[in-house]
Parts: structure tokens; sequence; C-alpha cells
């Protein structure tokens, strides 16, 4: 058996783990900075077969529905017919009509309309919530698949290193000592691999929960992400999300009913003519009939919608303030995030490409130790590792932060359905 000296044992290892990183280095390469259009297709027709949007779109039609109930009358006309045949022959006919005083129809379709505005605001905001759903699962799967990926091309080259290191100790020519450390790093690999390849089976599987089929291939997320800006003009723009859109609704909603119920105290009078004849003599009536609200004022109704107003505005309130802090600190992390991952994809990525080759010449001149070398091997791998997870957590958050701004759409080049749209039809 030929034996080789420390220095070519090192020099051979090396020789084994430059493919095997560079397969690495070929599988997390930058991806395209352009949004794909399988994946905007595959967005579309998710949103199109969801079945919580597909709910929220009927809900919303219902809205409409009611909103066209609401704006009809509220009493309709009454025909009255009157025959009697004693020794003389009493015939009339009568028509009545109750008036709607108070204006209950007024306030009935003030409220349809207000629901109607809360119902388009809880669909878009649905909408942008599951396609950032949809988005973190993919940031989830692919990241867990190339991590497993790594891992694997780690596992390779410690079991590399420890068949190395085996029959250098068989050849005595190698210690205790740098045998167990060979086989510890091995060990160390295979279980980190099994925990990755655990954590992307899990990944896949949520993913396949949200889409019921995986598709093949599946689509690239884009590395390259917006700049996250908020309007000069914050309160304004916080007014114009779906999240706040939908508590104003509300508020009009209650506001609206408070009205309705004051006007279903009104005295609504109900004005009836007939006409007829009685033996040979004609007969022309007219009749005027008003409800007397005295046992029954209807004001506790009233009080009721007030309190159900004070209710309405407060939870606005806060959810306005709520919505506010969040976005703030979202913008804020997805900001560093963004900074951070943008110097990783600039300098990290080419550094350890150039540590790889200095550790070469290190190794070639003798300067550092197997020990050494192996340390070197392992915080690039796992600097390769820290950069998909940061991807993976920058992608999280800037999805997050597009719900939050409703902008999530805009970033897809899609239009969510017209039916959220909150335009008068």
């Amino acid at each position: 058996m030929k034996i080789l000296k420390p220095r070519q044992f090192a020099v051979w290892v090396l020789l084994l783990a430059i493919p095997s990183l560079t397969a690495v280095a070929a599988q997390i390469t930058e991806k395209s900075m352009a949004i794909s259009q399988p994946l905007v297709s595959l967005i579309k027709k998710h949103l199109a077969e969801n079945p919580e949007l597909q709910a929220l779109k009927a809900e919303l039609q219902s809205t409409k529905a009611s909103l066209r109930a609401a704006d009809q009358a509220v009493y309709n006309p009454e025909i009255e017919f009157d025959y009697e045949d004693t020794d003389v022959k009493t015939k009339s006919v009568g028509l009545s009509q109750t008036i709607d005083w108070g204006d209950q129809q007024g306030s009935r379709t003030a409220v349809a309309e207000a629901q109607l505005i809360g119902a388009r605001a809880n669909y878009e905001a649905a909408t942008q919530s599951f396609i950032s759903k949809l988005l973190t699962g993919f940031a989830e799967h692919q990241t867990g698949s190339e991590l497993a990926g790594l891992s694997q091309q780690t596992l390779k080259l410690m079991q590399e290193f420890r068949q190395i290191a085996e029959r250098r100790y068989q050849a005595g020519d190698l210690n205790q000592v740098e045998l167990n450390l060979a086989r510890l790093a091995y060990n160390q690999a295979l279980m980190e691999q099994a925990n990755t390849l655990s954590n992307a089976t899990e990944a896949r599987e949520k993913l396949r929960a949200i889409l019921g089929a995986l598709p093949s291939p599946l689509p690239v997320l884009p590395e390259q992400l917006p700049e996250p800006a908020l309007s000069n003009d914050l309160e304004a723009f916080l007014q114009q999300l779906p999240v706040i859109r939908t508590q104003l609704a509300e508020v009009q909603v209650s506001r609206q009913q408070v009205a309705l119920r004051k006007s279903e105290k009104a005295w609504d009078p109900t004005i009836s003519v007939s006409a007829g004849s009685d033996g040979n003599e004609d007969l022309v009536g007219f009749n005027l009939r008003i409800p007397l609200n005295i046992r029954n004022s209807f004001s506790a109704e009233v009080d009721a919608a007030q309190q159900d107003l004070i209710v309405s505005e407060q939870r606005a309130q806060l959810a306005y303030r709520n919505t506010r802090g969040t976005l703030i600190v979202t913008t804020e992390r997805y900001r560093n995030l963004l900074n951070a991952w943008n110097s990783w994809r600039k300098h990290s990525r080419d550094s350890v490409s150039q540590q790889l080759k200095l550790i070469k010449q290190l190794w070639q001149a003798g300067d550092i130790s197997a020990a050494d070398y192996l340390l070197q091997l392992k915080q690039a791998l796992e600097t390769q590792g820290t950069g998909l997870e940061l991807r993976n957590q920058l992608w999280q958050v800037a999805f997050d932060w597009m719900s939050q701004t409703a902008s999530i759409d805009n970033w897809l080049n899609i239009e969510i359905n017209s039916a959220a749209k909150n335009k008068q039809e």
C-alpha cells in the first residue's frame, strides 16, 4: 500500500472537496431577478380555486344582493275588496299605502352600502394574505430544498474525509486524535443532514397542503426585492389599507344602524281610499291610520345601536394603532434584512470562492494543518447555509410587508378580482 505523507493527504482531500463545492455553488447561484411567469400563472390559478376566497366572493355577491333588496320600498300598497249582500247590496274597492315617514328605506340602503364596502375590503385583504401565505410556502420549500442539497454535499465531503483518515490511520500515517476528528465530523454531518431533510420534507408538505398538488417543476422566487417605502402621508396611506377600510366600514354600518333604529321609531301613517256603491248610491271613502308608539317607543333599540357604534369606533381606533405600529416595525425589519442580503450577495458569495482558493494555496504550502483545513471547509459551507437562511427570512418579511401594504398584487403585476374593488356599480 502506498503511504501518503501529510501534505499529500491534504492535497488529496482538497482535490476531492473542490468538485463537490463547485456543485454546491452551482446549486445556489443567483437566480433570475425577474418574477417568473410560471409563478404568476400558478398564483392566478390558485386565486381562482381557493375555497376560502370563493366563499368570500360568494359572500360579496350576497352583500350586493342585500343592497339591491335594501333599496326597495319598505311598504307595498294593499288592495281591498268588500261585498255585502243584504237587503241592499254594498260593494267597494279600496287601495291603501303605508308611508315610510322615517325613511327606513334610505337607512337600510346606507347600511347595505357600508356592508358592501366592508365586504370588498375584507375580500381584498384576504386575497393579499393568501398570496403572501402562498409565496411564504414557496420560500420555505425552496430554502429547505437548497439546504438539503447543501447538507448532502457536506455529508459527502465528510465521508470522503473520514475514509481517507481511516486508510491513513491503518497505514500508521495518522494518529488517533486526527482519526477521531474525521469520524466526529462525519457523524455531525450525518445528524445535521437528517434534521435538514426533515425540515425540507415538512416545508414541502406544508406547500402541498396549500396547493393540493405540487407542480413540476416548481417556480423559482426572485432574489431581487423592491425597497420598502411608505407614503410621506402615513395617516392617509393607512386609511386606504383594506384592514383599516374594513374597520371603517364597520363603524359606518354601526352609525347607519343607529339611523335605521331611529327611523323605525317614526309613526308611519297608512292612507287608504275606497270607492263603491251602497244600493243605488255611490260611496267614496278616505281613511288615515297612524300607529301610536306609546307602549313601545323603540328607544331601547336606539340605545343598543348607539352602544354598538361606540364599540366599533373603539375597535377601529385599536386596529388603526396596531396596524400603524406593526407596519412601521415590519418596514424597518424588511429594510435591514434587505440591506444585509444585498451585502451578502455582493461580498460573501465571491469571498467564499476566494476563501477556497486561499485554503488550497495554504494547503499546498503546508501552512495549515488538517484540522485547520477541516475548520475552514466547514466555515465555507456554513456561510452558504447562512446566506440561504437569510434570504428565506427576507422573503418571509417582504411578503408579509407587501400583504400589510396591499402591494403584493402590484409587485406580481396581477389584478385582484374586480369584485373586490371599491367602486360604485
